[in-house]
């Protein structure tokens, strides 16, 4: 099978929730370069929804700009490998290894942007905006993702009815569980991996095999932080299978019904054969 006769087919939405004044969530979509990202931005008054605005922005036109050709010229397209980490993946295809070194050089300079803001506004090292970020991105000519991430913006896949949570939240929280729940659980919104709240980020990279209609969720914790994971996997295998931009509005429905206490931002894109 030739994995470029995959269509990307996708919808994006952000709701400000019930609660919040303001919307400091930020997506972009492109479903001609198989691009997808999501940003939660930070800091209220310092600028949450310019960090956010600038990361995606930043990681969009960089990412863009890598020639689809060039993937095509690195590489034969081969059958898909099982999923692995950046550190798995040196037996992968030159056009995969390629990408992963263009996101992570994408939100490597969205860090640096939104980190140059707040020095400007004389913010100290930790302090003013920052925003967590997920993405995905298709590698041209391939049957594989590239899945990035920092702070607690998740990516889940759909695949056979079962629903997968792909990242692993950057957060204090995660810590607690991770080690045990030793101790009083701490807020589950204290994030310990973010763009612009430092000189340096280095996010998370997997690179994951692309199967017949597989489906992506992509969002902001005002999503999952409202609704289970049980309640995602019914709304989105729901048969027959509603359009992305359909999945979209119910997911965000339900995180308003159970509260709203966040902005809510989704994006859901699955993978057909093209007719």
């Amino acid at each position: 099978m030739f994995y470029s006769a995959f269509q990307m087919i996708a919808a994006g939405r952000t709701d400000v929730g019930r609660t919040r004044s303001r919307n400091e969530d930020s997506f972009h979509l492109n479903p001609d370069a198989g691009l997808a990202v999501v940003c939660d931005g930070m800091g209220g008054h310092a600028g949450g929804d310019i960090a956010s605005r600038t990361a995606v922005e930043a990681i969009a036109d960089f990412i863009q700009e890598f020639h689809p050709a060039e993937a095509a010229k690195t590489g034969t397209i081969t059958p898909p490998d099982d999923d692995c980490t950046l550190s798995e993946s040196h037996s992968v295809e030159p056009a995969v290894q390629n990408a992963v070194s263009v996101v992570r050089s994408a939100v490597q300079l969205a860090n640096r942007r939104i980190h140059a803001l707040n020095a400007e506004r004389g913010f100290v090292e930790g302090r003013g905006m920052g925003t967590t970020v997920v993405g995905l991105w298709r590698v041209p000519g391939t049957g594989k993702l590239v899945a990035f991430h920092a702070g607690d913006s998740r990516l889940y896949r759909l695949r056979d009815g079962e629903l997968r949570q792909v990242t692993r939240d950057h957060s204090l929280y995660q810590l607690w569980l991770d080690n045990g729940r030793r101790g009083t659980a701490p807020q589950r919104n204290i994030i310990v991996r973010a763009l612009g709240t430092g000189e340096h980020v280095d996010p998370d990279i997997t690179v994951l095999s692309i199967l017949p209609d597989d489906l992506f969720l992509l969002c902001s914790d005002g999503l999952n932080g409202m609704v289970p994971d049980a309640a995602l996997t019914r709304i989105l295998s729901r048969e027959p299978r509603p359009g992305p931009e359909e999945s979209c509005i119910r997911l965000i429905d339900t995180a308003n019904q159970a509260g709203g206490h966040d902005n809510i931002t989704t994006i859901v894109s699955w993978f057909a054969p093209r007719a």
